[in-house]
């Protein structure tokens, strides 16, 4: 797995994806590393695990008004044409994503 170097609010990680990956891990990165910079720009100020969870959840509360029924994010959801192994892939992805945040959470906690 190829190795890419990303940086919020200064500090190098190092994260592991997919072959071919890469730029979608930097794309998401830096729209992370935005919302970290809204977020010290104004009054709030904190732990760099505090301040990561934090735009984890303004991220997630934009994600989830895009929402039509308020409980799944659209973006999150197959098609309904989708198979049963697009569904499991989808929900692997998501179960992936949510432990590398949890990780990266945790190494921030140590740092």
């Amino acid at each position: 797995m190829p190795l890419v170097d990303i940086y919020l609010s200064g500090r190098k990680y190092t994260i592991s994806c997919e072959a071919g990956h890469e730029p979608r891990l930097r794309e998401l990165a830096e729209h992370v590393g935005g919302r970290l910079r809204e977020l010290s720009e104004g009054d709030i100020t904190g732990s760099d695990a505090h301040m990561l969870v934090l735009a984890c959840l303004l991220i997630t509360d934009q994600l989830f008004e895009t929402t039509e029924a308020g409980d799944r994010p659209r973006v999150l959801t197959p098609p309904p044409a989708a198979k049963d192994a697009d569904r499991a892939a989808a929900a692997a992805a998501v179960e992936a994503a949510a432990r590398r945040i949890e990780d990266l959470a945790a190494r921030l906690e140590r740092a």
